[in-house]
């Protein structure tokens, strides 16, 4: 196979979120497959040791320092970059990967133009990762650039069924994509050995015999967290002591929860706060469920990671979620308003690890065969070699 020269648009270390995450693991796997890929990421985005070593090409952009700019001009710094690496680097590129309609496949597709000028012939690829639908997608002044992104990439993809039908609903698309579902590492996200879960629970003062509830997102409203915290409060108050919590992430909403948790809620001591941690797995080793009450939700990589370490997930009845969780049997879907149903169900798996055993090994199993890192990164190279007709 002739290698193919990739450019990936994305939010890259330090902002990596869900999207990152899948974006950065993709980029990898086909550096591995002997594809030369450039990522075109934000001011301060770099590469680990291990990236670089298997040829990864890191291109952040630079600020703009304009008075008369009121904000940063990624469409268009994104933009210039990319045709940098075709003009004075030589690259001529068989792709443009673009992560988010917004600022990104608007840049990718003036990238595009600018190239085809020069003789060259790109083929753009967007992928909908979820704001740009379920939340970006309905402003106003935002909206009719999205529609027109995704309509004039040569292939769009998304991460949910749920989030193909909503896009396709909102904007009427003409063709309505492709959905290639995120995936998880299923050798890295593996169950838990008892000393691996013992190590990390003694380094957090978490005690041996507790029940742990794992969290993480970027807390924002969206996601919901305070829930969780009011289903600690509720907990608590029936006595149900030996109950923990672990936060793993950053964002907007953090330092209020964590300001409530202490004076308001009063569990300073059954709540932990982590902050960005790259690597989560050892916090997802400590617990013994995962919980997302999310409001709207495209996909849930969070969730993916817990079930494939062998964890039975709490997940809000919303979007691409039900795609992921199997209600009753690798864990449990709830009203993403109903308090009594989260506290309902935190407490069934508390009082049942035979059933929390039962739903973990489950959810292990659909995590390892329905969403297999190898078969999904195949996808989007298949369409890449589509695309370009190789």
């Amino acid at each position: 196979m002739t290698p193919l020269n990739i450019v990936q648009i994305f939010y890259a270390r330090p902002h990596l979120g869900g999207s990152g995450i899948i974006s950065m693991e993709t980029s990898k796997e086909l550096a591995r497959r002997g594809h030369n890929v450039y990522i075109v990421s934000y001011p301060g985005t770099y590469l680990n040791e291990e990236e670089e070593k298997i040829g990864l090409e890191i291109k952040p952009v630079k600020k703009i320092n304009y008075p008369c700019f009121k904000a940063e001009p990624y469409n268009a710094t994104f933009a210039s970059k990319i045709v940098n690496i075709y003009l004075n680097e030589g690259v001529n590129i068989d792709i443009i990967h673009a992560n988010y309609a917004i600022t990104h496949g608007e840049a990718a597709l003036t990238a595009k133009r600018i190239i085809q000028r020069e003789k060259g012939n790109p083929k753009v690829v967007v992928t909908s990762h979820g704001s740009d639908i379920h939340t970006n997608g309905y402003q106003s002044l935002l909206a009719p650039s999205i529609k027109d992104t995704l309509q004039s990439a040569d292939a769009i993809t998304f991460v949910s069924k749920a989030l193909q039908k909503e896009a396709k609903q909102l904007f009427g698309l003409k063709h309505s994509g492709t959905v290639i579902y995120n995936f998880v590492n299923e050798k890295k996200f593996r169950p838990a050995s008892l000393e691996e879960k013992i190590m990390t629970r003694e380094k957090l003062n978490i005690p041996r015999d507790a029940f742990v509830v794992y969290h993480a997102s970027n807390f924002r409203p969206i996601k919901q967290t305070e829930m969780i915290l009011e289903a600690a409060r509720e907990l608590d108050r029936q006595e149900r002591k030996n109950i923990f919590f672990l936060f793993v992430g950053d964002g907007p909403q953090k330092r209020e929860l964590e300001e409530k948790a202490t004076l308001i809620y009063n569990l300073n001591n059954k709540i932990i706060f982590t902050g960005i941690k790259y690597n989560v797995l050892p916090y997802i080793h400590a617990a013994d469920i995962g919980v997302f009450p999310s409001k709207r939700e495209s996909f849930g990589l969070a969730l993916l990671e817990c079930m494939s370490c062998g964890l039975p997930v709490l997940g809000s009845n919303v979007g691409g979620i039900p795609e992921v969780i199997d209600h009753n049997k690798t864990g449990y879907l709830f009203k993403h308003n109903s308090l009594d149903e989260l506290v309902f169900y935190i407490k069934k798996l508390t009082d049942n690890p035979d059933l929390r055993k039962k739903m973990g090994a489950a959810a292990r199993e659909k995590a390892i065969t329905k969403f297999p890192r190898k078969t999904i990164i195949d996808a989007y190279e298949t369409l890449y070699l589509s695309l370009v007709g190789k």
